[in-house]
């Protein structure tokens, strides 16, 4: 008996030793890939994790290791590309469809959705969920868009008292209730009831994304697990997964009720288009329309309130441009929001300085080649959106505030301006975000002025977005 142990054990080591000569081979080919490309020291990094400011610390290594620059975080380096040219190979590249580990810590709540998946199965969905984001349709979310926007004055009327306040909050509980009736048809009042148990779930799990994405040791599954983090997660997700489910439900009764055929000028939610997919007999089950909507809520909320706040403390501290944008909205008032000229150059300005997602990242499972490099696969390859657009041979003066600079976009160097990300993997939400940006400044501009707080700077820092970490504080004054 003991020798046919003995036997299984030695066969079983045998057969695990083509899997580990393969992973070190791998991994021998990572590292050398490393060392052709200049960057800070795995030792740096370890040394200094918790103390580094990703942007600031991207825009120092571009200007001391140049305009690739390589590091190591976790079993794996990572490549940051920091030029048009490089980040257009790397977006439009098929072999760079694939997201990195990292993403997996959001599958727990937005499952295999279009965020999160790779590949074909990417690829299938994405013609499946485009025609949901045609113009004309979206057009259809404005009259909630404006109802919304209205509500946010209401609250920011009972705050214009000159004091110096932080409006991120104010912004975060908006585009909640904007994102939550276009995505899943109801408004969950998130202005009006802020510590509703969804809208505490939706700050709870994105906190724990935040640390563990922050952290060197719980992106390890096991060291997860037995974190308190887990609890947290699990109760939070119960919360939200279980609104979602009951949501779900409660609209395919409605639209079997109606017996809807939908008609042009009938508001159709986000959920209710994938329900009628699903009953056209696309391949949809409840748990991927479940997904979807969990990603667009998740996608669609942060991304838009990390927006709003910069570009009113952009306009706050530039007082001249401030006014000629509520001339413009004055002229303007009424007329289709695409006239605007001017208060979409404002945005795009805000986006060039904080492009709320501003690193862009991707793996390769095989050999990749972009300009003259050679990527092995399981190297994470980084668009460094906030080193790009801060790139002063692309935007002179890149520090200042100068929406001019995208009054004539043909100036516009290609893949040098990417907010939204390009390719074919960009922002499927972009022109959602865009109309939502336009109808919340028009109406607050309206109604305020932003006025600037002396010495206060925002600590902008790389969250599941780009935030400030102290606020944005400002003060508010009513225009009439």
């Amino acid at each position: 008996m003991l020798s046919v142990c003995l036997v299984l054990v030695l066969l079983l080591i045998l057969s695990l030793i083509p899997s580990v000569f393969n992973k070190f081979r791998k991994f021998k080919r990572k590292l050398l890939f490393s060392f052709k490309i200049p960057g800070p020291s795995f030792w740096e990094i370890l040394r200094n994790g918790d103390k580094i400011n990703v942007l600031t610390w991207s825009l120092l290594c571009r200007k001391k290791y140049g305009k690739r620059f390589i590091s190591w975080f976790g079993e794996s380096p990572t490549l940051f590309l920091n030029t048009p040219s490089d980040i257009k190979e790397m977006l439009t590249n098929s072999n760079l469809n694939h997201k990195p580990k990292v993403y997996d810590m959001t599958k727990p709540w937005l499952g295999e959705g279009l965020l999160t998946r790779t590949g074909e199965k990417w690829s299938k969905r994405r013609k499946l969920l485009n025609p949901t984001f045609h113009f004309n349709l979206l057009k259809q979310y404005q009259t909630s868009m404006e109802e919304c926007s209205e509500v946010l004055v209401n609250k920011l009327s009972a705050v214009a008292d000159g004091r110096p306040l932080d409006i991120q909050p104010y912004f975060t509980l908006f585009s909640l209730d904007v994102i939550s009736e276009a995505a899943m048809g109801v408004r969950i009042n998130a202005q009006e009831n802020q510590n509703s148990e969804y809208v505490n779930a939706v700050r709870i799990i994105r906190q724990v994304i935040y640390d563990r994405v922050m952290s060197l040791t719980l992106d390890i599954p096991i060291l997860f697990y037995f974190s308190s983090l887990r609890k947290r997660q699990e109760d939070a997700l119960k919360v939200i997964h279980g609104t979602t489910k009951r949501i779900i439900e409660m609209r395919r009764k409605n639209l079997k009720n109606e017996n809807v055929i939908f008609e042009s000028n009938r508001r159709q939610a986000f959920l209710d288009m994938l329900l009628t997919r699903q009953s056209e007999g696309n391949d949809l089950t409840d748990e991927n329309i479940q997904n979807e909507v969990n990603t667009f809520m998740f996608g669609g909320h942060d991304t838009v309130s990390s927006a709003l706040s910069f570009t009113i403390y952009e306009l706050s501290q530039n007082p001249d441009i401030q006014e000629r944008l509520h001339r413009e909205i004055l002229e303007f008032q009424g007329c289709e929001l695409e006239s605007m000229k001017y208060l979409e150059s404002v945005i795009k300005e805000t986006m060039r300085l904080y492009p709320p997602v501003p690193i862009f990242s991707r793996c390769s499972k095989e050999d990749t080649k972009i300009g003259d490099l050679i990527i092995p696969p399981e190297v994470n390859v980084h668009a460094n959106m906030y080193a790009l657009h801060r790139d002063p041979d692309i935007y002179p003066d890149p520090e200042l505030f100068k929406p001019d600079r995208f009054f004539d976009t043909s100036e516009v160097q290609n893949y040098a301006y990417i907010p939204f990300s390009a390719g074919p993997r960009n922002c499927i939400g972009q022109k959602f975000a865009m109309i939502e940006l336009k109808i919340a400044l028009i109406k607050m501009l309206l109604h305020f002025q932003f006025l600037p707080i002396p010495e206060y700077k925002p600590d902008v820092r790389m969250d599941l977005v780009i935030k400030s970490r102290n606020g944005i504080y400002l003060k508010i004054k009513k225009r009439y």
